[in-house]
């Protein structure tokens, strides 16, 4: 889950042409990204999809969509801020992105960790070695997902949430490492074909892996699932999304273009829906088809926020308390999965559990905002300045 880089003096939304007449060699119309309260405060509905679908498991059951959108925004936002660096500097300093990253990955890591490592040690908890101290391990060096996917992932893992940090952490090393690559070629099209071969190369193995399988079990839908190489094609999605953003495209739309972008992120947003109702985790047609589907759904509704932050939708999805909720989406999700784990509720006290499940987490969740999260952002956002 990235940050939205740091408020630009220009406006984002201010007009220029659909298609730029400069030529092919001609450099990209800047783009900023500048602060978009919407692409935080989307975050907000994802978690809250998250914290439904976990409390009981039923409700919502198509929550799992909301990790293509993370994936998709993370991809964006990525490759927004390095290209926005590149076109600023002349250069991308990885070394700064690296340590950007881990100044806002591993304190609120480390803080969950503190706090389970607390746990674990006043509290007996069943198979502790591997559903405590080994999710943990896998947690600090990014590697869960490959622990889940491939079915070493214990019943009620303490940190078997956490697959999709470590996705997200192994694209940041593979893709910084792959745009400079790109672009040292000093043809723009490189980066492109390096995102698309990322795209279809996902697509493909996730496809094979589940058409291969006879029959479809459990054991093929979780290294579909959960995995980074058959999960990364959301991210390139994001990337795409980014280099076409910074190379211009996604300025001064015509007002034609945002009316029928608006109605078909309106139309996206109604298919997710139905898909959150009606299309539960773990079935052959959710990795063969709705997974893809909606990463692209997701994609559409992602797109019009960048292209209409004026819209109604750009305008409401972009409220304070939504915002708010976004900037604690990160601990929420880490922190929310432990505390659910260690506090399973018995069938006569399920709304009482509840509540205090969601207090504790939120309770957490906003301290570390406010006594960590916050200054390290105002300082990185200091650095990026």
């Amino acid at each position: 889950m990235t940050d939205v880089a740091p408020p630009a003096t220009t406006n984002p939304s201010a007009p220029s042409p659909i298609v730029s007449t400069r030529s092919a060699d001609a450099p990209p119309a800047r783009f900023r990204l500048g602060n978009r309260p919407p692409l935080t405060g989307i975050r907000a509905f994802g978690i809250w999809a998250v914290l439904i679908y976990h409390a009981n498991f039923h409700t919502f059951p198509g929550a799992w969509q909301v990790l293509g959108m993370f994936f998709t925004l993370s991809g964006f936002l990525i490759t927004a801020m390095l290209m926005g660096e590149r076109q600023r500097t002349g250069r991308i300093s990885l070394k700064h992105f690296y340590a950007r990253r881990a100044l806002r990955l591993l304190p609120p890591l480390g803080l969950s960790v503190a706090l389970l490592s607390a746990y674990g040690l006043i509290h007996r908890v069943g198979n502790e070695s591997a559903r405590l101290w080994g999710d943990m391990l896998s947690t600090v060096f990014y590697v869960q997902d490959y622990r889940s996917a491939l079915g070493h992932e214990p019943f009620w893992g303490f940190f078997a949430q956490a697959w999709s940090l470590s996705v997200e952490e192994q694209f940041y090393l593979v893709w910084s490492l792959l745009l400079v690559f790109a672009l040292a070629t000093r043809r723009r099209r490189a980066s492109y074909a390096v995102v698309l071969t990322g795209i279809a190369a996902s697509f493909a193995d996730r496809t094979w892996i589940s058409l291969a399988a006879d029959p479809f079990t459990h054991a093929t839908f979780a290294r579909v699932y959960y995995a980074f190489d058959t999960r990364a094609d959301a991210l390139f999605l994001g990337c795409l999304m980014g280099l076409v953003a910074t190379d211009g495209f996604l300025e001064g739309w015509s007002t034609r273009a945002r009316r029928s972008l608006s109605v078909a992120a309106l139309a996206s947003t109604a298919v997710l829906v139905w898909v959150g109702l009606q299309v539960p985790l773990g079935s052959f047609s959710m990795t063969v088809w709705w997974l893809t589907a909606t990463e692209l759904l997701w994609a559409v509704v992602l797109l019009y926020f960048v292209v209409n932050p004026d819209g109604i939708g750009s305008r409401f999805v972009g409220l304070g308390v939504f915002v708010w909720m976004g900037d604690l989406s990160y601990t929420l999700y880490l922190v929310h999965w432990p505390i659910y784990v260690a506090m399973f509720p018995a069938p006569h006290a399920f709304a009482l559990t509840e509540v205090e499940r969601l207090a504790l987490t939120l309770g957490i969740a906003i301290a570390s905002w406010y006594l960590m999260e916050k200054k390290l952002r105002n300082l990185r956002r200091g650095a990026l300045a």
